[in-house]
Formats: structure tokens, sequence, C-alpha cells
């Protein structure tokens, strides 16, 4: 028997384990669609109830899917060495197929020792990759010539087929919902619904020509950006479409303006393809890099930098932030947003991070740990490096300050999504809702009715505390002794340490 092993992979379609598994059943014994509910893993810190839930509703359409085809997806509670053995003893396994994952250490782990435990058993692994990925000494294609090779793919889909007599019956029965352990927290109320149906309806009603064209001058604003992105990204971090998907559907947006656009039209067109194209290429690029230094999910790249935050860590001041409660209206707006939606747009992100890191000297991966519970779409490959780059620990050249009133006065002038997230300041008419000076301890009537406190005061001065963690960091870098949090007067102000 053959298993077909899905774990951050829950997909059919352009799936390469799955189609050569079914491929291989008669050489090789029929296939067992396996999912694993593991205890160890659903307990990590980096795991909440809102990525359970979003698996558990992919998992439930994963099912019905396969069941057209001929087969049942068994769901098992227990560690996967656990699952295996046990079905090794009800029906031999010949093989186990899966996709290779560049993911966290814990899960990072549990492949090693899947490896360890087939090549003891005599059971042959087939890991392929993904992401255009290289693993070890491989050296990974150049994103243009990774983009060529998969718009010219012909994309495998099962659906409507037959496929009855390639699957292999259930060894036993597929465990109850109630048996399956509960990750931290609570589930999120505006979140992504999980599922390949819902992936689709993305692929077929973002990619087009309109939302193409709009996309760059659509993305930085809280108030344009929940539409104007295309929202896949859970879905990719899920597994639950490929990236060769994306480009495909990309590229037939592009094909379809060339035909009733001019010269000039279908140019801009593809510029503004290759700036969501770009997002992608940074994707991959991120996903490569902590492919080869897994260690940046615990450690800081560059190593001067580990234990300097902290060292000085604030628990009132993480809890203001981690609460959005800072006194800074855009930075608690999107912080409360993101506690109900799961989603915040990237340079949302980058300007919560960048407070957190910068203003309140908070540890990076402290930050990035509480931050991956907050987003649904958690890839680690990518929210590891990410966090790295804003919090100054990498070697990036540039030093990513954002100035959280110069964000919030750019991108929501007349304080529309600080409104709808911050009540407390509801009533606060037009631009004066960037006046610090007006919203500390104001409370409208309608967070009085909500039972709201008063709006605090800002935790931190967000100017002063910039320029410290810009002469702090400038100095770390450069070999300089650590000047500490005083003397922000001194501050350096080197060209790459501008505020954004």
């Amino acid at each position: 028997m053959q298993i077909f092993w899905l774990k951050r992979n829950l997909r059919l379609q352009d799936s390469e384990p799955f189609f050569y598994s079914m491929k291989a059943f008669r050489a090789h014994g029929k296939v067992l669609p396996l999912y694993v509910h593991e205890p160890s893993l659903i307990a990590q810190p980096d795991v909440s109830r809102q990525h359970q839930a979003f698996i558990h509703e992919t998992l439930t359409e994963l099912s019905d899917e396969l069941q057209a085809l001929g087969g049942e997806l068994l769901q098992a509670v227990g560690e996967t060495i656990s699952v295996l053995e046990k079905v090794h003893r009800c029906s031999r396994i010949t093989r186990v197929w899966t996709h290779r994952e560049t993911t966290q250490n814990s899960q990072h782990k549990r492949d090693n020792d899947i490896r360890a435990w087939c090549e003891t058993n005599g059971i042959e692994l087939l890991e392929i990759g993904q992401n255009g990925v290289a693993r070890g000494s491989r050296v990974p294609a150049s994103f243009p010539a990774y983009f060529s090779e998969c718009i010219n793919l012909t994309l495998r889909d099962p659906a409507g087929a037959d496929l009855s007599e390639r699957f292999a019956p259930l060894p036993f029965p597929t465990c109850l919902a109630d048996e399956i352990p509960l990750a931290q927290g609570s589930d999120k109320p505006y979140r992504q619904t999980g599922g390949r149906k819902a992936a689709q309806k993305i692929l077929n009603a973002f990619f087009n020509v309109r939302n193409l064209s709009r996309y760059p001058s659509q993305i930085s604003s809280p108030n344009t950006a929940w539409e104007g992105c295309s929202r896949i990204s859970t879905y990719l971090a899920y597994g639950v479409v490929s990236d060769r998907e994306v480009f495909q559907a990309v590229d037939r947006a592009v094909s379809s303006g060339h035909q009733n656009q001019t010269d000039t039209e279908s140019k801009r067109l593809q510029d503004r393809a290759r700036f969501f194209l770009e997002r992608l290429r940074w994707r991959r690029q991120y996903i490569q890099l902590f492919e080869t230094h897994p260690e940046l999910e615990t450690e800081c790249m560059l190593p001067q930098f580990n234990g300097i935050r902290e060292a000085e860590f604030n628990d009132a001041l993480f809890n203001a932030w981690a609460s959005g409660h800072t006194g800074i209206p855009y930075i608690d707006a999107a912080i409360r947003c993101l506690s109900a939606c799961g989603w915040i747009n990237m340079r949302l992100r980058a300007t919560v991070v960048s407070f957190a890191t910068m203003n309140l000297w908070l540890p990076t991966h402290k930050v990035a740990q509480f931050l991956a519970n907050e987003f649904l779409d958690y890839e680690p490959g990518i929210h590891h490096v990410i966090h790295q780059i804003v919090s100054g620990t990498s070697d990036f050249d540039a030093l990513m300050v954002y100035d959280p009133m110069k964000q919030a006065i750019d991108h929501d002038p007349e304080g529309h999504f600080i409104r709808r997230w911050v009540p407390e300041l509801a009533e606060l008419k037009g631009t004066s809702i960037h006046d610090l000076s007006r919203t500390s301890g104001y409370k409208s009537r309608i967070a009085e009715e909500k039972g709201f406190g008063a709006y605090p005061a800002p935790v931190v001065d967000h100017k002063k505390t910039s320029k410290i963690a810009k002469r702090r960091i400038h100095a770390i870098k450069t070999g300089l002794p650590d000047p500490g949090p005083e003397h922000a007067d001194e501050a350096s102000s080197t060209q790459q340490l501008d505020l954004i």
C-alpha cells in the first residue's frame, strides 16, 4: 500500500505526490490518503485555533473530493510515526508520497523522524519539491526561469475521474472530531474560510485585467487593500492552491488583456502584473532563505543582536501592543483588526512590527511568535525572515523604521480605518483623529455604550524612541558598543537610517 501524506499540502489539483502515487498503484499498491492530527504539533506556540479551524474546513472539502473520485481520507489523531506504524501493521506500506516543505522547526524535526522511520522499515519516502525551493547543495532556478517553466506546464486536475480501483480501503475508522485536541486561543469571526472552493473563487475572481491594473495603487492603504489585494496568501500557505496555479492565473489575465488593449495599455498591464509577481518572487526568496537557515525561527540573523532586546523586555509595553492599547490609533486599529480578521495588508504588517521592535524595543522572536498566531496566512519561511528584516537584526542594507503617524496620515488620512476598529475615537472628526493631544483620554458615546474605557495616552514618544532604536541598531551593526536606550538626541542620521 502507498500513503499519500497530507501536511500543509492540502490539495489534489496540481499535486505531484497525488498524481504519481495514483499512477504507480499497480506496481506499488493502492493509495491511502492520510492526514494526521498530531497533538505535539497542535500544542506548539505558533499554532492557534483559527489555523486549526481553517485546516478542518479544508479537510472536510478534501474528503468530499476524494469520495467523488472513489476514495476516502483517513484522519487520525496521534504522532505520525505511531499512526504509520498502526497502518503498517494492518497493511504493509511500500511508499510514502508527500510534498517537501520548508516549515517551522517542530515540523521539520517531525519530517526528519519520518524519514528515519521509513529508512528503518524499508519504506520508500518520496518528497516532491515545491515553490521552486532547493534543498541541500541544489541551486534554485532563477525566478524568471521558474515562472516560465510553471506557466508552460499542464496542471493536473483529477476532478471527474473514477479512480476507485486505485484507492486502498481504510485500515481502521477515521477519527471523530471530538477526539482532536484543540489548539490554543479562539477562532476569529472574520477570517477567511478554508477549502478549495474559496481558493478557486479567488483564482477566478481576482486575476483579471481590472484587478491587476489597480493592484499597485490599492495595496498600501488598509481601506483599499481588503479588496485590492488578492487574499490568496492563506491558500498558498496551506497548499490549497499551488504557486503554479497563481502564476498561470496571472498569465491568463495578461493574455486576455492583450487581446483588447492598445500597445500602451498592454505594456502598462504587463508592468503591473510584474509588480504582483515581484511579491511572489519575494515569497520564494524568503522561503529559500529559511530553508537554508531554519535557525532564524529562534535566533537573529546577525548574532550580535541575540539577547539585546530580551534583556530589556517590558511586559506592560508588550501587553499594550498585543491588545491594541498603545495610544497610537493606527497601530491599535491594526492589532484589533488583525485580532478579528486574521489578516492585515503587508505595509500595515511592517508598520506594526516596526512599532513593536523599534519604538517599544520588544524582542523580535516574541513579536514574531505572537503574530504567528494572529496571521491566518502564517507561512514560517516568510514570517520569520521578514521579522528579522523589519526589526533590523538581518544583514539587509536598509533599516525599515516606519513612523506610525506618517503611515496613518498617508494611508488612512480621514481616519476611516481607525474609527472602524477603535470605537473610543469614533466621534473624532476628520484629521483630528491623528492629533495625539486630542485622542489621549478621549471616549466616544459609542465606546461608552460598549463599556470601553477612555483611549490611552501614547505609551512611548514614537519620534524619540525611533531615534534611539536607529542609533542603537546602527552601532550594533557596525561593531560599536551598544549605546543603550538613552541619549536620543545623539541619534545617527546616516542615509540608510531614514524614517519611511
